[in-house]
């Protein structure tokens, strides 16, 4: 079957070149692009905070609003032998960074388990597709700051939109994060269970197969709440992001980060696939 992108209209348009396609994966883009912020402001501020790394700094025209940075050197130590993902702390930052992304789309109790001798113990049980994801933003961020010359610079875009090349970085990084837990497999450990910790197919974003138990059900639908913030409205605003364009998204542009949003949910698959 052809990709989405490949698909020749009746009018000898390519789907990818209509003014339709590029809105809505517009949309998707920017959905990703905010859970990428969302997913290393989490990371940076949990090591700030556990090891003393980074330094504060003013947000970009603003006096009130800072950012944690990390110095050329410090980024390039966390990129180093991949630290970020190795040493303790570090991961348990990965893992804050999952269960923040997780709590603001509102699906982090599909993504948690009780384990532990006590029972007690809170546990992100998600799928190797969703890790891979979360840490390539985060080493996409710290190639930024290993190769800056200044603190100021990339302060305004944590993470950058999502497009068709990041797709390859996507993969790379699903077999690097297979690599890094093999040997945990599907059990929990410090915090974090990969539910397809055993399947030989977790770093092939092209085999398809059936959820694993326990993820296949339908996304749970947002309470009756007027007040209650959109999945949009909680991945942008705390970062002072606006709708695209500054407009309120119609409803395809919202039925377009559904299916992301969705697509997420069971692993990111076919997302990355249809953009182009």
């Amino acid at each position: 079957m052809p990709a989405a992108s490949d698909v020749v209209l009746a009018d000898g348009l390519r789907r990818n070149t209509t003014v339709g396609y590029r809105y809505l994966h517009r949309a998707i883009s920017h959905f990703y692009q905010r859970i990428g912020n969302k997913a290393v402001s989490a990371f940076i501020s949990f090591v700030n905070n556990q090891a003393q790394i980074g330094t504060l700094r003013c947000g970009r025209g603003t006096q009130t609003n800072f950012d944690v940075v990390f110095l050329s050197y410090e980024a390039a130590a966390l990129l180093t032998e991949d630290a970020f993902k190795t040493e303790f702390v570090y991961r348990q930052g990965i893992f804050r960074a999952l269960r923040t992304v997780f709590s603001v789309l509102g699906i982090v109790q599909r993504f948690s388990e009780v384990n532990g001798p006590s029972g007690t113990t809170d546990v992100i049980a998600c799928l190797t597709a969703h890790v891979a994801l979360v840490t390539m933003n985060i080493r996409s961020h710290l190639k930024r700051r290993a190769a800056s010359h200044s603190d100021e610079e990339d302060l305004a875009e944590v993470s950058p939109g999502l497009n068709a090349g990041h797709r390859t970085e996507w993969v790379e990084e699903l077999s690097v994060v297979r690599s890094l837990f093999m040997v945990q497999g599907d059990s929990a450990s410090n915090g974090l269970r990969l539910v397809d910790g055993t399947s030989p197919h977790r770093d092939n974003p092209s085999y398809r197969q059936a959820v694993p138990p326990g993820l296949s059900q339908t996304l749970p639908t947002a309470a009756a709440d007027a007040n209650s913030p959109s999945t949009d409205a909680a991945l942008g605003s705390a970062d002072g992001e606006e709708a695209s364009d500054g407009k309120t998204p119609g409803p395809f542009q919202r039925a377009a980060v559904a299916a992301a949003r969705d697509a997420f949910a069971r692993g990111g698959e076919g997302v990355y696939e249809e953009l182009d």
